[in-house]
């Protein structure tokens, strides 16, 4: 009966193991999505991927207007124990100020909160490529 149980939890355990590990190898944009598109105002808004960390999940949501970020929601952000929470909180509100006023995300870590804020930052990296405004199209110059 022991060994029964040993072999279902190691076989559970795997599972779980490799469904982790196809989510967290997959690329982030695969996982982001369009939620909202107002053409006439020219505002997007977009749902970054779910990054797995050890302690959660960490998600973001941006908004845009034209080219610049409006807005940033860590929608799921990891909170298996306060510590864990706090530390994500702070982590989302530096980033999401730094991003908001710099309009760019190649930015430092968030001492303390590393994993947090390397997750956050791809998925809305993430989030933004979906969001980014498209091109506009080009029609060819005639040359003279």
């Amino acid at each position: 009966m022991r060994s029964t149980f040993t072999l279902c939890t190691l076989a559970s355990a795997a599972v779980i193991a490799s469904a982790i590990a196809a989510k967290a190898l997959a690329s982030p944009a695969e996982h982001s999505a369009l939620t909202g598109v107002s053409p006439t105002a020219g505002t997007r808004t977009a749902l970054g991927p779910a990054i797995p960390l050890a302690h959660g999940l960490v998600q973001v949501q941006i908004t845009c207007v034209g080219t610049r970020i409006v807005n940033i929601v860590a929608v799921q952000l990891p909170h298996d124990n306060n510590h864990s929470w706090d530390d994500s909180q702070h982590a989302a509100a530096v980033l999401r100020s730094e991003v908001l006023s710099k309009q760019r995300t190649d930015l430092d870590v968030v001492s303390g909160a590393t994993y947090t804020s390397k997750a956050y930052l791809e998925s809305l990296n993430a989030a933004l490529d979906v969001a980014a405004p498209m091109a506009p199209k080009m029609s060819p110059t005639p040359l003279s």
